[in-house]
């Protein structure tokens, strides 16, 4: 059965976060719960029940729910879902929106080009009909009908012609460099991050103007995706009881902190955690 152009049939996967997250998990738990994201990435959101959610994972061994629901948040239409699920729809149907507008970009240049090149045939025939008509020949003087138009008449048609399709193309141009998705400046966006950066309370102030890693700062700067999510995370990150020491700049920009973060993922302290006040550093939250 063919699958609908809107499904979400492909669910993004990153194998080292789902499996350090579901550390605590037995077997039984963990294929109860893989089998609940996908019925709740296919259909966009699971039923706040046990029994419903049961009988969608295929069964949940008792005591297997409440680790199962602390990891769901509850969305405005009362249903469950992930968090970090919903933040991988965006990004889903952010690329799929972009393709699209290529696509429709395309298919219109195509059509002018072929449009274009039926006038310029056309013109061509015209011309030479008349240029034909009005040539004088050696027997009998030309006698050109009032109906044809002269040569002159058809070059100003043709310079008129090329006029509108110039002023057509320049207005296509236009109109596709407003469509085209915003693309962030990374000096401006790294700038915005530092200040944003040492406002927030208890993390570890940075001062510095150039950072060691330069090839993070490119890539956290320049995707669009993380520039919308990350000051929601700094809000969030006092909130995090998981660290032992106040986050780095550093530990923030790694490839998935904002999502874990957001995902509620450093909530909660660690487990087993000495009175001390040390411990390991948090998972894969810098390099």
């Amino acid at each position: 059965m063919a699958r609908k152009p809107d499904s979400h049939h492909v669910l993004p996967l990153f194998c080292d976060d789902l499996i350090a997250s579901c550390v605590d998990m037995t077997p039984a738990c963990f294929g109860a719960y893989m089998r609940l994201l996908c019925y709740a990435w296919t259909r966009g959101g699971l039923p706040d029940d046990e029994a419903s959610c049961s009988r969608i994972a295929g069964g949940i061994e008792p005591g297997d729910w409440a680790a199962i629901r602390s990891r769901l948040v509850v969305m405005d239409d009362g249903r469950l879902t992930h968090q970090r699920l919903e933040l991988e729809r965006v990004a889903v149907a952010e690329i799929r929106e972009e393709r699209s507008r290529a696509g429709r970009a395309g298919g219109q240049a195509k059509a002018r080009n072929l449009a274009n090149g039926k006038q310029t045939s056309s013109k061509t025939v015209a011309s030479g009909v008349a240029n034909a008509w009005q040539t004088p020949s050696k027997s009998v003087a030309p006698n050109p009908s009032p109906s044809l138009p002269s040569s002159s008449s058809l070059r100003s048609e043709e310079e008129i012609q090329q006029h509108t399709t110039t002023r057509e193309d320049a207005s296509e141009t236009h109109r596709s460099r407003q469509e085209a998705p915003w693309k962030p400046d990374p000096s401006h966006e790294w700038d915005r991050l530092r200040e944003a950066w040492n406002a927030t309370q208890g993390v570890e102030p940075f001062h510095g103007f150039d950072f060691p890693r330069s090839d993070l700062v490119a890539a956290r700067c320049s995707d669009p995706v993380w520039i919308r999510m990350y000051p929601d995370a700094l809000a969030r990150l006092p909130s995090c009881r998981f660290f032992d020491r106040p986050v780095s700049l550093r530990q923030f920009l790694g490839e998935t902190f904002v999502a874990d973060v957001l995902c509620g993922t450093y909530d909660h302290p660690k487990r087993g955690r000495a009175h001390s006040g040390t411990g390991s550093q948090p998972r894969k939250g810098g390099l």
